[in-house]
């Protein structure tokens, strides 16, 4: 467990523009020399420009290097773009100059602690305890620190310290009951809380640390027990989601359902904590059915409307339900809300693709460039809409420049972008670079089944290197058992190896799977000519030939297969 995790620390989490115009507006300005100039600072943040912001903070420190103000909001702007090593510097410079604000101090420690440097976090609060030697919450923090710092034996004497000056507390002992935990020691842990529990304590996590115990000790009765006295006794709604939890691994799925649907009303709960619980869902990580979480991606968007994750997750939802339009519809919603969101982008592209509508798919794709330059992602996916358009200078262009930017994306997706390629460089002809391109696809992701298959495919259709092409087909199969493309390649593959008897097997399952297309019924017709039923194979050619309309299949090859009543080559 990990103890920031479970308990808020005394630090703050901080909106960069709201804390500047605090500090702008406080009474630590008012009378100072600089104050308009600070006033300006806010200004210029409101409208995005942070960099014009930097530059009139530096001005001020320039001309008045004691303003702690300036000095702490520069650390504010730096940390919230994670450069750690300069927000330190001006958080540091603000705190020497004003040692007893706690506000530098708290920012100063969070900021450290961002950056893993333990030891000066506590270094600090040693400071900041000689100041403010009454201060509960900066004792609470040294307790913390010490166990995160593995000083743990350490962080217990100091809690020791604390009950002696400042009395116990169900705070301190929520402290240390995790602190118990991670050295294993649950059963002193359980002891401390339920003490709490017994004087109706009102703080939370004397409820879902306890519930984390029953967990653990596969006991999910007592937890539910519990985490039921919890709500009851803090109205803490955030034990909702414990208690869901706890109700699943009871096999009570109804009970779970109905916490969940309590946790995701409440306003009470923040949109992170709902979020965690519907990506897991998404992901398949939950038992909870599609039906449950359409239900509660429902109230997302109706809770939490501004936020555009509430609708890529209903979207999301209902484009696996076939709800196409809808989805596109929540899609939009969310983009326009945030045109960084890029799985929105990519999610609205794909179903566009799904529904036939390429033009609006690259207009979209154009559009999320704009917002989202040299994404990867969105390269890719603008590309895939370009080669159905069959525009292939357009599609080479975004799929090589999705390449070139893509040395810091996952292995998936680097996959997914040379399997792109080779289905183009293939279409242009290239095929020698189109097979290096799937060799590469494979390599980065061994469970890409699509680019095993294309590669395998045109293989055969090339009549080459059919040892390779049996192995990738053969592969794709086992990681997808139940597509009929697949399952095509595969009888292809056998058929151009003359292995009849096998293809046929192979080739009828694929029939069976699913409403056969033109070059289905004409490689099942081949296949049948060579196992000697030409009358069969003649049926099937014909077919194939009621259905290539558009398919780019040689029509004039089927008509002379039809006609001759034999196989051509």
């Amino acid at each position: 467990m990990n103890i920031y995790k479970k308990i808020a620390s005394f630090g703050l989490s901080i909106a960069l523009s709201c804390m500047v115009a605090k500090q702008a507006d406080a009474q630590s300005v008012e009378g100072k020399p600089y104050k308009e100039e600070m006033l300006l600072v806010e200004s210029k943040l409101r409208t995005g420009n942070i960099g014009g912001a930097v530059e009139t903070l530096d001005e001020i420190i320039s001309k008045y290097p004691e303003a702690s103000e300036a000095h702490y909001a520069k650390a504010l702007m730096f940390g919230q773009i994670r450069n750690y090593d300069l927000a330190i510097e001006s958080a540091k410079k603000a705190f020497e100059l004003e040692p007893k604000n706690l506000l530098y101090s708290n920012y100063l420690i969070e900021l450290y602690k961002g950056n893993n440097n333990l030891p000066d976090a506590l270094g600090i609060i040693e400071q900041v305890l000689t100041t403010h030697p009454e201060n509960t919450a900066v004792f609470r923090e040294k307790i913390m620190l010490l166990h995160a710092s593995k000083q743990s034996e350490s962080a217990l004497s100091a809690y020791d310290v604390a009950v002696q000056q400042f009395g116990k507390s169900d705070t301190l002992d929520v402290i240390k009951a995790e602190i118990l935990l991670d050295l294993k020691r649950s059963h002193e842990a359980e002891k401390l809380l339920l003490n709490w529990v017994d004087k109706k304590s009102n703080v939370r996590q004397v409820y879902n640390s306890l519930g984390y115990i029953y967990m653990e000790d596969k006991n999910p009765k007592k937890a539910i027990q519990v985490l039921e006295r919890g709500i009851e006794n803090t109205k803490d709604d955030l034990l909702y989601l414990d208690l869901a939890d706890a109700y699943t691994a009871n096999k009570k799925e109804k009970l779970a359902f109905e916490a969940l649907l309590k946790a995701f009303q409440s306003t009470e709960i923040n949109y992170a904590d709902k979020h965690r619980v519907m990506f897991s869902a998404l992901a398949g990580k939950t038992s909870l059915s599609l039906n449950q979480i359409q239900e509660l991606a429902n109230i997302l968007v109706l809770k939490h409307p501004r936020i555009a994750d509430s609708h890529v997750a209903k979207g999301d939802i209902l484009w696996r339900r076939g709800n196409l339009q809808e989805a596109r519809s929540l899609f939009l919603t969310a983009v326009g809300i945030q045109p960084s969101h890029v799985d929105a982008w990519r999610m609205l592209m794909n179903v566009e693709i799904a529904l036939n509508e390429t033009d609006a798919a690259l207009i979209h794709g154009s559009e999320a460039l704009e917002a989202n330059p040299n994404n990867a992602m969105l390269l890719y996916f603008t590309g895939l809409a370009y080669i159905i358009k069959d525009d292939t200078e357009n599609a080479r262009k975004m799929l090589e420049t999705a390449l070139d930017n893509s040395s810091e994306e996952n292995t998936f997706l680097q996959s997914l972008i040379y399997a792109g390629l080779g289905d183009l460089y293939h279409k242009l002809e290239m095929s020698n670079v189109s097979d290096v391109a799937y060799e590469e696809a494979i390599k980065l992701d061994s469970t890409n089944s699509t680019a095993m298959n294309n590669y395998a495919y045109y293989l055969a259709e090339r009549n080459v290197k059919l040892d390779i092409a049996e192995k990738y087909a053969r592969l794709s199969n086992e990681l997808d058992p139940n597509s009929s493309t697949f399952q095509d390649t595969y009888a292809w593959v056998l058929f151009k190896q003359g292995n009849y008897q096998e293809a046929l097997r192979w080739m009828e399952k694929a029939m069976s799977g699913s409403q056969p297309s033109a070059v289905l019924h004409d490689h099942y017709g081949d296949i049948l000519f060579k196992v000697g039923r030409p009358k069969d194979a003649v049926k099937q050619w014909e077919k194939a030939l009621a259905l290539s309309t558009g398919t780019g299949l040689d029509i004039n090859k089927l008509q002379s297969k039809i006609t001759t009543k034999r196989y051509v080559e």
